[in-house]
């Protein structure tokens, strides 16, 4: 390689990074480390150098010279342009087996601990058209009309993904119905924090559209019923519309578009304007501006119902929950047997209800709007959630109220609040973001005499990391990693500690 800014060069893919990247030593082992967007183990690729760092080098795959020997059909047209599922040329077992050795090495070379205490992944019962949430980008095309859909690989750009596998035709042709109308508003797109062209951080007023399917059936599908999951004739779709703050005009344009979809569009019940002021690339609203539903049950803040572990639960539409409703259900299943003490090593068993008691207290840590919590316990067992969202804790204690769990919520930093709880619990629940729990949080925990503590993580690295001063007072068990994102190097992880004497 040279120091050319826009040099290419050929080298040999030899693995995988944590984000998905391809991992190569074009000159040897003396030299830096490559990581190459679009690159998958065993090809050979012509890659482009995006960035220089002082220890290794990011570039993109421009071309492949030889493509791995088990190399696969991509999973949908789109895949060398969007940058949502970059490992789908490779065959759904090989993605398995990286992720899981990607799991093991994280574990031994941050948190210190024996990487054969991880199991063999639990793989997605379904592997297209599994999504029950996607966000979609406004940009614009190459002539300056609007677009909707994701985001390029490697850089800011929005490619239309008409024929993306991971979501129902349905939802679909939403995108296309959204996108015309956006565009025919004469409002711009929001261009992307930092884009060359941009007079400030943030310009324009289109952000995001989110598509979420939700449940609208009385009774609740079976948690192995991946029929019904994948089955897009027995869902709904509710509409987030993420926008830059507008004026009186701009927002009266809004509703329109939203009044001519929920007309026109049969498969669509609710939709909801949200404003974002800050200069960033989240897609989170922080002012809502409208509500629209067509359901006999309109109110200010119409809510949604998602299957898990044959129950349904209430969501708002910009609540947190699992985007892979079938591997949920594995997911969820692993929490509720972890929780009374094993964790199951095959998915017919984590869907299979436990034998084993219910402890009498838990503690429910990042509870979010109570799952899998709630269905970690029986009746007649006490619950204490905490959730840094108030909005979430709300929703929660009414979930609660409809499975009749004696529970009790409480919103604001974690460490504060365990520290002035009056009792301690028999089993200590944490499912934190993709950051991981505060050390703080971790250190208060010590102080709890719980006999079990069960990790759900969405991130080895931060896991691996949190793992190191868990093991202060807890020894782990297993780790048993479960795959909600096909195609991804995403990999979720329930892992379960017992106490030390």
């Amino acid at each position: 390689m040279h120091n050319a800014p826009q040099e290419t060069f050929s080298c040999d893919i030899l693995s995988l990074s944590h984000d998905g990247r391809g991992v190569a030593r074009p000159q040897g082992q003396d030299g830096p480390v490559v990581f190459v967007s679009g690159a998958l183990p065993g090809q050979q690729v012509r890659a482009r150098v995006l960035r220089r760092k002082s220890r290794h080098v990011e570039a993109d795959c421009v071309e492949v010279l030889r493509p791995a020997p088990d190399a696969v059909p991509p999973l949908c047209p789109h895949a060398d342009a969007c940058g949502g599922c970059p490992l789908q040329r490779m065959p759904y077992a090989a993605q398995l087996r990286a992720r899981e050795e990607l799991l093991r090495q994280t574990l031994r070379r941050i948190g210190g601990l024996d990487g054969s205490l991880v199991a063999a992944p639990l793989a997605s019962p379904l592997t297209r058209g599994f999504r029950n949430k996607m966000e979609f980008a406004f940009g614009t095309d190459a002539g300056g009309r609007l677009l909707l859909g994701q985001r390029r690989r490697s850089g800011h750009g929005v490619v239309r993904v008409p024929e993306c596998a991971l979501m129902p035709s349905v939802v679909l042709r939403l995108v296309e119905q959204i996108e015309t109308l956006a565009a025919d508003s004469g409002l711009p797109a929001c261009t992307p924090p930092g884009r060359r062209g941009s007079r400030r951080p943030h310009a324009g007023f289109w952000r995001n559209a989110v598509l979420r399917l939700h449940w609208t059936e009385p009774q609740a599908p079976r948690a192995d019923d991946a029929a019904a999951y994948a089955d897009e004739t027995r869902w709904r779709a509710a509409l987030l519309l993420l926008t830059s703050p507008g004026d009186p005009a701009q927002r009266r344009s809004v509703r329109r578009i939203a009044e001519t979809l929920l007309r026109d569009a049969d498969c669509l019940t609710h939709i909801v304007h949200e404003e974002r002021a800050a200069h960033d690339g989240q897609v989170r609203g922080e002012r809502r501006i409208l509500t629209l539903s067509n359901l006999p049950e309109k109110n200010d803040s119409p809510l949604l119902r998602l299957p898990l572990l044959g129950q349904c639960l209430e969501l708002d539409i910009a609540s947190f929950f699992q985007v892979n409703t079938a591997a949920a259900q594995l997911l969820a299943g692993l929490a509720v047997h972890a929780v009374r003490g094993t964790l199951p090593a095959d998915a017919e068993e984590a869907l299979t209800p436990p034998a084993a008691p219910s402890p009498g207290s838990l503690l429910d840590l990042y509870c979010g709007a109570g799952a899998p919590g709630l269905l970690c316990v029986d009746t007649d067992a006490h619950l204490d959630g905490i959730e840094y969202d108030a909005r979430a804790t709300e929703l929660a204690a009414r979930n609660a109220r409809a499975l009749s769990r004696q529970a009790r919520y409480l919103a604001g930093d974690a460490a504060r609040l365990v520290r002035k709880l009056s009792a301690d619990h028999e089993v200590i629940l944490a499912d934190p973001p993709r950051a991981g729990m505060d050390a703080q949080v971790i250190a208060t925990l010590e102080q709890q005499k719980a006999s079990r503590l069960i990790y759900i993580s969405c991130n080895p690295a931060t896991l691996a990391r949190d793992a190191a001063q868990l093991s202060r007072c807890w020894t782990p068990e297993v780790f048993q990693p479960v795959d909600l994102f096909p195609h991804t190097p995403h990999l979720e992880c329930v892992s379960l500690w017992q106490r030390r004497d």
